[in-house]
């Protein structure tokens, strides 16, 4: 437990650093089950000068011009767990509206620039409960993964949603005066 707490205050004084220090620190269940250990230390740190990357866009052909993101295995992996964490339960659409709120976010100016800044983002508390409880370092099961790769091919159900709820669940204000996009199951998704 205390291991976990080190390595959220870890991550969060990252973060604080700046993102031209640092892209990110995923975490991953450790083989035995126990604890949580950080994949490639610190996954990477750039040289002086060096531009952000983006996330690859592209036009998927025949698919009506809707862009298709090229995300790398670990950024799938990463956004799987985020599904998995925060959808379990909910329909195969949910989850894909999940994961939809996450590339949406990536796309938008309001917030950080890659899949791992996005999930583990600590602006007045972390953005998703899966990082605070330790939910994220739980591996990701297929139909998550299935939902990540649809959303990523450009299904979105949610409408553009930025965020989602549940409202049997959350007590958060702010969230419930977001302007509302659709209802998945016990989600509802907002701006």
């Amino acid at each position: 437990m205390m291991k976990n707490k080190f390595f959220v205050l870890l991550i969060s004084l990252l973060f604080l650093l700046g993102s031209s220090t640092v892209d990110a620190a995923a975490y991953k269940q450790q083989p035995n089950g126990e604890g949580t250990a950080i994949v490639s230390s610190i996954i990477k740190v750039r040289a002086r000068g060096e531009i952000k990357p983006k996330t690859k866009m592209r036009k998927e052909e025949n698919k009506d011009s809707k862009e298709c993101m090229e995300l790398s295995p670990e950024e799938i992996d990463l956004l799987a767990r985020l599904v998995r964490a925060e959808a379990e339960g909910e329909p195969f659409l949910g989850k894909v509206g999940v994961a939809a709120t996450v590339l949406n976010r990536l796309e938008s100016d309001q917030y950080p620039d890659t899949i791992p800044e996005i999930i583990y983002q600590h602006d007045h508390g972390f953005q998703y409960c899966p990082v605070r409880n330790g939910q994220i370092n739980k591996a990701a099961d297929n139909i998550s993964v299935k939902a990540v790769k649809e959303a990523i091919k450009g299904k979105d159900p949610t409408g553009g949603a930025l965020s989602f709820y549940n409202p049997a669940k959350s007590g958060n204000y702010w969230i419930r005066t977001r302007i509302f996009c659709k209802q998945i199951g016990n989600h509802i998704f907002v701006k």
